[in-house]
């Protein structure tokens, strides 16, 4: 007997994800064995739109400056089955926090396409979506990206902006060298770099110890504070508009007392939430309040025309440090002829430039209260301009010691005139001199000498003169070339003294003299020394020394004060007999001098 197939319906469909929507899809289901095959009945269904989308990453933080734009970027897929437009909208948005969202359609993978309030996507398709947002003020900002097929998707952006710190430089107004008790200036500049404004800086400039506070310029509620290791804290604070530089005035005084070559180091700071600046490189000065000391004198102070004088300078470092690279520039009178080569440092010659009508002379490193003595020669012009005298100035320069700055150091400046003796007659050819007791015993007329007031002075030929009070007597209109002059020994107090100058002959008190122009002929005269009972006596018309080895006695002759060296001691003698001990060897030889 033949059996009957069984009835076949099909009344269920599973349909894959992803599916178009509007495809039509049919099923027939089919049951077979061993008696035959039996299909179903055949089932239709058409897939509907689906809507469904995914963004990622669902949050997003960034670090920014205030005033910086930030781009983020995002991905939005399509994961339904039909195209659907997706709206794109931005919260968050406020006076501080700007945003805007565009869609990256052109797929370059840049930010350069217009903001866009939605995108339409197709299946499976994705697009990349740039959130940009500034944020002009400090603090945390958030933005919320909100998308999907009904709002149902969103992403948060986390902004942490934060100032950064400001610039800051600190400088030395004017000189770097200063002197102890003299102001220090100082200018300090603040900078906003940002293009937003900068609230709440705190500026801080920490003075030395050898520095006092004096003012803040513009003053903004500043504020000195005592530290415990000496130094000034100096602090205010200020609000900077958008890239606003701030100029501030410091003014500090150097204290008293402070060391000469003392480096002072000084560096300003600037604060805000986004950290501390500190000025760079430190404004740097350095201390140095003594002055180089420069004395000149020039021998002889009243010279001839055509005459030879010679310049002493001495220069001393008075500070209680070295100096170094000292110079002395010296600037004779344009009319003086000088001789670079006869410089002597200390009795030695030292190699001197002589350009543009000043005299540069190297002395180089000077010790603590160390002195020099420069010595050099120069040659009065034959024809002098009238009725002015001849000057010449001299200053000194020198250096600290090394450091970040080095000192410059000057000194005061000094002059020295002489006075060229008019000519006696019209010939042009006059011979005038001095008679002096010559007490130091270097044949020239300087201070500590006496001159000899009536002495009589012979000329080749019948003339004579006598000296006036000032030891001087003069030849008018002596025919040019060799002439012969005596002192007649009978007119003065003491012996002639000898020499070794070339005009004059053996016989102490008589000259040969080559007469050209104003031409000057000095006759000095020995200081005495007597021997009195046994007793050493130097005796002169101001003094008198008598020795009585191993003592001496010394008084002055005069009621005025005299000053005589003996040996290594300088002695001011008045009319009250000064007694002392005599060094060992030979006896010394007395010598007046200037009293100081």
């Amino acid at each position: 007997m033949k059996r009957l197939l069984p009835l076949t319906t099909l009344s269920v469909l599973l349909i894959a994800a992803g599916t178009p929507a509007g495809q039509v899809i049919e099923n027939t289901a089919t049951y077979e064995d061993t008696d035959g095959r039996l299909n179903s009945n055949t089932v239709r269904v058409t897939v509907q739109p689906v809507c469904a989308a995914e963004l990622t990453p669902d949050t997003a933080t960034r670090a920014v400056r205030p005033g910086e734009t930030v781009t983020v970027p995002y991905v939005l897929r399509n994961t339904g089955n039909d195209t659907h437009t997706f709206p794109l909208t931005l919260q968050g948005i406020s006076d501080t926090t700007t945003g805007a969202v565009s869609a990256d359609l052109n797929g370059n993978g840049q930010n350069d396409d217009a903001p866009a309030s939605a995108v339409t996507l197709a299946p499976d398709q994705q697009v990349t979506l740039f959130v940009t947002s500034t944020v002009t003020t400090s603090g945390t900002r958030t933005l919320t990206l909100i998308s999907g097929c009904e709002g149902d998707l969103k992403a948060t952006l986390t902004l942490g902006a934060r100032h950064q710190p400001p610039l800051i430089t600190k400088v030395v107004d004017g000189a770097a060298t200063i002197e102890e008790g003299q102001p220090v200036t100082y200018t300090i500049r603040v900078t906003n770099p940002e293009a937003v404004p900068m609230p709440d800086v705190t500026l801080e400039d920490i003075l030395s110890s050898a520095l006092s506070f004096v003012s803040v310029a513009p003053d903004e509620q500043v504020t000195a504070t005592p530290t415990e290791d000496g130094r000034t804290r100096v602090t205010w604070r200020t609000n900077l508009g958008p890239n606003e530089t701030r100029t501030y005035t410091l003014t500090a005084r150097v204290k008293s007392g402070t060391d000469d070559d003392t480096e002072v180091s000084n560096t300003a700071s600037a604060t805000n939430e986004g950290g501390t600046a500190t000025s760079t490189p430190p404004a740097v000065i350095r201390v140095f309040t003594s002055q180089i000391l420069i004395q000149k004198t020039v021998a002889p102070l009243v010279v001839d025309a055509g005459g030879l004088i010679t310049y002493s300078l001495t220069v001393t470092n008075p500070s209680t440090t070295a100096i170094t690279d000292t110079y002395v520039t010296d600037s004779p009178d344009a009319q003086l002829t000088v001789y670079p080569d006869t410089v002597k440092v200390n009795g030695k010659s030292v190699p001197t430039t002589f350009q543009d009508g000043k005299l540069r002379i190297p002395v180089g490193t000077m010790r603590s209260n160390e002195s020099v003595l420069i010595t050099y020669d120069a040659r009065v012009p034959v024809n002098p301009a009238a009725d002015r005298p001849i000057r010449n100035r001299a200053v000194a320069s020198a250096r600290g010691r090394q450091g970040t700055i080095v000192a410059n150091i000057t000194s005061n400046l000094v002059a020295a005139d002489i006075t060229v003796r008019r000519k006696l007659g019209f010939t042009g050819q006059d011979l005038i001199g001095r008679v002096y007791v010559d007490r130091n015993a270097n044949n020239r007329f300087d201070a500590g000498d006496t001159p000899v007031a009536g002495a009589r002075v012979l000329l080749a030929g019948g003339r004579e003169a006598l000296t006036d009070s000032n030891g001087l007597y003069a030849f008018a209109n002596v025919p040019a070339g060799m002439h012969a002059a005596r002192l007649d020994t009978r007119s003065v107090p003491f012996s002639p003294a000898g020499t070794d100058a070339l005009n004059r002959l053996w016989n102490p008190g008589t000259a040969v003299t080559n007469v050209v122009a104003l031409t000057s002929q000095d006759f000095p005269l020995r200081a005495p020394r007597l021997t009195v009972q046994g007793a050493n006596t130097w005796s002169t018309g101001r003094a008198s020394v008598t020795f009585t080895p191993p003592t001496f006695s010394a008084r002055a002759l005069t009621s005025q004060p005299v000053c005589i060296r003996l040996g290594t001691q300088t002695l001011t003698l008045t009319m009250t007999p000064t007694t002392g001990i005599l060094p060992s060897g030979a006896l010394p030889t007395p010598e007046e001098v200037t009293c100081q």
